[in-house]
This record gives structure tokens, C-alpha cells and sequence, in this order.
């Protein structure tokens, strides 16, 4: 896997997190952990894997939920040795990459063995204040000296090379037909569309597709705490996205709905949907897309196991 590649899918999918937690054993009654990970659809175990393989093997995949799975590594040493060589020299681009910063900072304190003492438990009280959801009200009480630590505001969100977005739409992206009636002969109108939704925070980011892409535009859904770029003209979509996506695969079960949508796109393209047969054809292609995907990977034929 290339490794702009990682860090977009992390990007849309990753999470970097500090956990302080109440622990009797602890000299001082708290423990830390830092936990790196990408979580995503049990059909996309084989995605996990390739990324644990990417990492050299460490972390372990888990199944919090019967429709989740993620790739974790809570190894500080793993993380430092492998973690934070790759996302240093592959930055992230998103509002993630503040969390990225003020998590180096957490392991880089452990490893030093500062979250063993109290005023070290301190600080990185201060920066868990800042990192994702802020702080527990259990952390509240038990910390109220607490001052969070300033949060690095991310302002270049320049895409660095076409794995990233390969990466994120992995992620993040997705492919699919729209059918409205229609006064054609066939009584219907399809429509491919391609879109990458992410939160409001990132907006500039998702904007900048427009540019990249050279199509497309900027959509602000009414609830406005997430926005994505869409693409729904066919010529932009023939020429531009699926040529793109050709030369800079997605992996993941979002790559077999984009050969879907390729299908459609040629039968589209040699004027298809306007015959019934054809017409028919895409129908059929479009109920086993997205949703209405049935894999064999929906049952795990392999265990997943703890490395970590």
C-alpha cells in the first residue's frame, strides 16, 4: 500500500486517543493509554489487514461491535517506532492532524516515564482536554486545576499526492446510481453520481476537490455539520473521477461498488439506458451496490486475533 495512501485513510477514518482513567493499581491511582486506530465495516476486515501488514505486523484487529472492526496499537513503543515515523513524514491534512500533534506528545511523555508521577498526569490531563471530545466529567472532578493545552490550528490543507485521495475515498467516498422517473421510452432517468462527504470542520478541504478534480461542487446538506464534494455530470464523471480512480485505486468494499458504477458508466456510455434491456441491466447492478451489497466477507471465515 503507498503510504499517502495510509494517511488518507486515516484521515478519514482514524482516531488518536488518550484515555486517563481511574486504576487502583497504580501508584497514583490513574493509568494511561494511548491507542491508536482505524476503525471501519466488518466488510472491510481485508482493508485492516492490509494496513496492520503496512505497519510491519503490530497492533491487533478487534471487533468492538458485530458490524465494526479496527485496527489498534496501544504500544507506546510500537507507536513511536512505527506510528509517528509514518504520519511525520506523511502528514495528515484534515483537523485531525491537531489530534495527531498533541497525541505525539502524550507517548513522547510516556515514554519518558512522565505519566508515572502526578504533575505528569497533570499535563497530559491538559492536552486530553483538548484532543477529540475534551475531557469526562469524571476527569473534570478529579482535575480541576486543569488548563488545556493549546490546540494547533491546521491551516495548509493542501492534497499531497493522488493516494491520498485514493485513501480518503476509500474511506469517505462513495459511489452510486440515482433512478428518477423519467419521459423517456424507458420511463426513467439514471444518474451517476460520485461523492466525499466529511465534517463542516474540514470544509475548505473538501471545497478544494472542486479544483483538484477540475468538476464537481461543494454541497451543504440542512443539518450543516457535514458537507461534500459531488460530481453528477457523466462527462465529468466518465472522464475525470472514473479515469482518476482507474490509475489510483480505492481498496476496501468501496472498490467493488466503483466497478459497479463503472458498468453503468459504459453501459451509459454506448447509450444503453435508453433501451429497456439496458435500462433493466443497470437496475439489477444498482440494487447490489452500497447497502445492498451481500458479501461472503459479512461472515468471517477467519478469526480475528490480538497481536498487541
Amino acid at each position: 500500500m503507498k503510504p499517502f495512501f495510509i494517511t488518507g485513510l486515516t484521515d478519514a477514518e482514524g482516531t488518536f486517543v488518550t484515555i486517563v482513567r481511574k486504576n487502583i493499581n497504580s501508584r497514583h491511582g490513574w493509568r494511561v493509554d494511548v491507542v491508536f486506530q482505524i476503525g471501519m465495516h466488518i466488510r472491510d476486515l481485508e482493508l485492516l489487514k492490509l494496513v496492520q501488514t503496512y505497519f510491519g505486523g503490530i497492533g491487533s484487529i478487534v471487533k468492538p461491535t458485530q458490524d465494526m472492526c479496527t485496527f489498534r496499537v496501544s504500544s507506546p513503543e510500537q507507536i513511536f517506532q512505527k506510528i509517528l515515523p509514518h504520519f511525520d513524514q506523511f502528514p495528515l491534512i484534515t483537523q485531525k492532524r491537531a489530534d495527531y500533534l498533541l497525541f505525539k506528545e502524550v507517548v513522547i511523555m510516556m515514554l519518558r516515564k512522565e505519566h508515572r508521577e502526578l504533575d505528569g498526569i497533570q499535563r497530559i490531563v491538559n492536552i486530553r482536554a483538548s484532543l477529540n471530545l475534551g475531557l469526562s466529567e469524571v476527569l473534570k472532578a478529579a482535575f480541576p486545576n486543569t488548563i488545556p493545552f493549546s490546540r494547533p490550528i491546521i491551516e495548509t490543507q493542501i492534497i499531497p499526492d493522488p493516494e491520498w485521495v485514493a485513501g480518503f475515498t476509500s474511506g469517505e467516498g462513495c459511489f452510486f446510481v440515482k433512478i428518477t422517473k423519467g419521459r423517456n421510452k424507458v420511463g426513467m432517468g439514471i444518474q451517476l453520481v460520485f461523492q466525499v462527504a466529511q465534517h463542516i470542520r474540514d470544509e475548505e478541504l473538501i471545497k478544494s476537490l472542486v479544483t483538484y478534480f477540475g468538476c464537481g461542487r461543494y454541497v451543504v446538506p440542512s443539518k450543516k455539520e457535514w458537507g461534500y464534494f459531488q460530481c453528477t455530470k457523466f462527462e465529468d464523471n466518465y472522464n475525470i473521477i472514473l479515469e482518476f480512480f482507474l490509475k489510483h485505486p480505492i481498496r476496501g468494499i468501496k472498490a467493488k461498488d466503483f466497478d459497479d458504477w463503472v458498468k453503468v458508466a459504459e453501459i451509459i456510455k454506448k447509450e444503453g439506458h435508453r433501451t429497456k434491456e439496458g435500462s433493466s441491466e443497470i437496475i439489477k447492478i444498482k440494487a447490489g451496490m452500497n447497502t445492498g451489497r451481500t458479501l461472503a466477507s459479512d461472515i468471517l471465515t477467519d478469526p480475528i486475533t490480538e497481536t498487541d
